[in-house]
């Protein structure tokens, strides 16, 4: 004969304890899912900025050196500039000496002037054609400053940079301290998530580099 009495209170009890249990899991399982978006989210976001990055100073450093009209001494053309150096290592002469750059290249136009630090001559023209590039370790960001400006540096990228080094090859590919040898730069960038990573147990970082070949070498 079928009972009709219902439901006990124990069995109530163990009903509800199961659906508490169910739920739990299923916010726990949302929550570890949502987290796992959101960094893969911001592991995306950092790769992005890494590859944005190599871009640019890589243009910048393609035409590091481009001197049609045979530029020794730049006496005549913007003084701050000094003498006409394709590349000069370590421009900032901070530790470490491989975060920074400066190159040099008359493009703007391609006049036997080259832009600097502007002095007696109008040097507006020539934006653009000398540049340095360095990695603020403290704000975790990689600045541009163009020499011929008097804006100082200019923030380009995301605070999300957590090293930046450039090393410099000959023709024979082996690593030099001369700037004049240097043939190739090899730039390597490493972006630091900020979202932690439990898997991990640490923030993911990304690391990317690239090979420029300087074309007036």
């Amino acid at each position: 004969m079928r009972d009709e009495r219902g439901f006990t209170l124990v069995e109530l009890m163990i009903a509800a304890a199961i659906t508490a249990a169910v739920l739990g899991g299923t916010i726990v399982l949302a929550s570890q899912l949502q987290q796992v978006y959101s960094t893969q989210l911001d592991d995306t976001t950092v790769e992005e900025e890494v590859r944005f990055a190599l871009d640019w100073i890589a243009q910048t450093l393609r035409n590091a050196g481009s001197n049609p009209y045979a530029l020794d001494s730049l006496a005549g053309s913007c003084a701050g500039a000094g003498t006409f150096a394709a590349i000069a290592m370590n421009p900032d002469g901070a530790s470490p000496t491989d975060d920074s750059i400066r190159i040099q290249a008359d493009i703007n136009p391609p006049d036997g002037l080259l832009g600097g630090a502007a002095a007696s001559l109008d040097c507006e023209d020539d934006n653009g054609e000398d540049i340095t590039i360095a990695f603020d370790a403290d704000e975790m960001v990689i600045t541009r400053e163009d020499m011929s400006g008097s804006d100082g540096p200019v923030v380009m990228t995301e605070p999300v940079i957590a090293d930046l080094e450039f090393v410099y090859l000959n023709s024979a590919r082996t690593v030099t301290t001369d700037p004049d040898l240097v043939t190739y730069v090899r730039v390597r960038v490493t972006g630091r998530s900020q979202a932690y990573n439990a898997l991990l147990g640490e923030n993911t970082e990304t690391t990317l580099e690239t090979e420029v070949r300087v074309r007036t070498r």
